[in-house]
């Protein structure tokens, strides 16, 4: 069977009861959506893992692609996995990279896996768990060059994800050049992005977002792209985030993150 179309299409997850299931995409030929209970979770274009369907996804690769010596191996941890959608675009753009994810989803990880399988196995280490529950203790491991929070945070999410020690815990793993990139999925006037930004600038890193031009203006809500670390990221890596886009795009740093959601 071609590696282009899923090993295994169809499963029914036995503790929520619900179906996970790769249909054909209508829209993109070459492309398959994961459903689960008939809601759409992720989408891959097997054969092509550089091709990132969403829109965020498409704002972190650029800021995942900045990160130390162009196509050189990266460390890696990803906190919730979907369809790996990230580990396929860093195992295709930086050979050698090593990675850990960590998913609470017992059943549809292997499901996944088992459908579309890593390029590169050995390299890339998946953890059944609570994305805080389960992090690595710092020093127990290699520090990471990037750290990639994307389980959608927003005004639903839980209160342990959002507290300050979280995040504490998170920048405690990377590298001193590292990056921490967080997904949230935020409604006007982008109440969490600004406390997550306020929290990252009191642990004394340096922060920036990342977001379509309408969102950042207050005009719609969506996602947007928050990035911390603790060296200033140079302004000439920052317009290369804005220029690669999607467009309209907006990236957002320092003094200018007062204006995120205001027209």
């Amino acid at each position: 069977m071609s590696r282009h179309t899923p090993l295994r299409r169809r499963t029914k997850l036995a503790v929520s009861g619900t179906v996970a299931e790769w249909i054909e995409d209508p829209r993109r030929p070459g492309a398959w959506i994961l459903e689960v209970g008939g809601a759409e979770q992720s989408t891959l274009v097997p054969g092509n893992p550089r091709a990132l369907v969403y829109e965020y996804l498409q704002r972190i690769a650029p800021a995942i692609d900045a990160v130390g010596e162009t196509g050189a191996p990266l460390h890696v941890l990803h906190l919730g996995g979907g369809a790996l959608s990230l580990p396929r675009y860093v195992q295709a753009t930086r050979p050698g990279s090593r990675q850990l994810v960590i998913d609470l989803d017992a059943e549809l990880m292997p499901f996944v896996l088992e459908s579309f399988p890593l390029e590169a196995p050995g390299l890339t280490s998946i953890v059944i768990g609570d994305v805080r529950e389960a992090l690595p203790s710092p020093g127990t491991q290699d520090p990471y060059d990037v750290v990639i929070l994307d389980i959608s945070l927003g005004p639903g999410s839980p209160e342990r994800l959002l507290e300050t020690d979280f995040y504490r815990e998170l920048l405690a793993l990377l590298a001193p050049e590292g990056t921490l990139l967080i997904n949230v999925g935020d409604e006007q006037p982008l109440n969490i992005t600004r406390r997550i930004a306020a929290q990252l600038s009191a642990l004394g890193t340096s922060v920036w977002v990342s977001a379509h031009q309408g969102i950042a203006d207050g005009r719609y809500h969506g996602n947007l792209i928050l990035g911390a670390s603790r060296r200033r990221w140079p302004r000439e890596r920052l317009d290369g985030l804005r220029a690669a886009g999607p467009h309209p795009a907006a990236v957002l740093v320092g003094i200018e993150l007062e204006g995120l959601g205001k027209p």
